[in-house]
């Protein structure tokens, strides 16, 4: 009824509006082919880019950029990516800890794509800070952040012993864990607080300490220049105890530079300094566990800022 309908009203129709209306039909008729073919355009384009960047887009060239103690094809090895692996698909993260793993003095390592074939590796250069001892005479060395550089077994000159700290976890290339909790999980305990300490001591430029003990929270110590005992005890203030301890070893240095002393920061803005030989300090780093008491503490100077001016006066 309604075809009938509709060719009645086409013979009522003009020239003019018949030809009107076929143009019309043949514009949707266009239309509707657009659309068909544009949406099969797009699904031949996202089923064959993928493939087409998966053959064409590929590691040629490696570039490098840094300094490091390993070879150039050292890094390239360490990578794990070979010539001819796909680039818009390769894993940077992965690629990086690879090289941090293998190459532990590898540091601030950063891997980027540049297309259409090449692979940009910048990297730096850690170097050891610290040691630590596992039992007898193995020893872990790691860098300022703790992280694992290499097995030892003697702890090499120039660097910090850290006392009371004993890692359960020291695999090269990654960063020690010191204890775990009843579900085997690593907590950080220890760990911020060993990196707390090595912080205050950087910040105040003492580059002569031989051990740092954080055997007991409430009675940390360290001994610089295998001479001078830092008494600290608690963990609080640590940064301002080492700023003030750091003023009396220059105050006490223009006396006598090859003095042995403990230095009492334990109180915070004040020093307590016993000039007594305490011992054989020597002893006490290569051994990391040797008895010593430490001789009665006399108040013989209290130093802040203004009493080391007087002082000197």
């Amino acid at each position: 009824m309604d075809r009938e309908n509709n060719q009645e009203n086409a013979r009522r129709l003009t020239p003019e509006e018949r030809a009107a209306r076929v143009k019309k039909l043949k514009q949707k008729r266009r239309f509707r082919l657009a659309i068909v073919v544009t949406a099969f355009l797009l699904l031949l384009a996202l089923i064959i880019s993928p493939i087409v960047l998966f053959f064409v887009l590929r590691v040629k060239n490696f570039s490098l950029e840094g300094i490091s103690p390993y070879h150039g094809y050292e890094i390239i090895e360490a990578s794990g990516v070979t010539e001819g692996k796909s680039l818009i698909f390769l894993n940077v993260d992965k690629v990086k800890e690879n090289i941090e793993k293998t190459l532990p003095y590898t540091d601030n390592v950063e891997v980027t794509r540049k297309f259409p074939d090449t692979l940009v590796i910048r990297y730096g250069e850690t170097t050891k800070a610290f040691a630590f001892q596992l039992s007898g005479s193995s020893y872990v060395l790691t860098d300022s952040n703790l992280k694992v550089l290499e097995h030892a077994s003697e702890v090499p000159e120039g660097l910090t012993l850290i006392k009371g700290a004993v890692p359960v976890s020291f695999e090269a290339g990654e960063v020690m864990a010191f204890s775990k909790n009843e579900n085997g999980e690593t907590t950080d305990r220890t760990f911020s607080l060993v990196l707390e300490i090595t912080k205050a001591v950087a910040e105040n430029s003492m580059k002569d300490v031989n051990l740092i003990d954080v055997s007991s929270v409430n009675d940390i110590y360290l001994i610089y220049q295998e001479r001078l005992v830092l008494r600290l005890g608690e963990s609080s203030d640590l940064s301002s105890k080492l700023s003030l301890g750091q003023r009396v070893i220059v105050d006490e240095d223009k006396i006598d530079p090859m003095q042995s002393a403990t230095i009492n920061l334990t109180i915070p803005k004040k020093a307590y300094v016993n000039p007594d030989d305490p011992g054989d300090i020597k002893e006490l780093v290569i051994y990391s566990g040797a008895e010593w008491e430490e001789p009665e503490t006399k108040p013989v100077e209290e130093s802040s800022t203004e009493e080391t001016e007087e002082n000197d006066e």
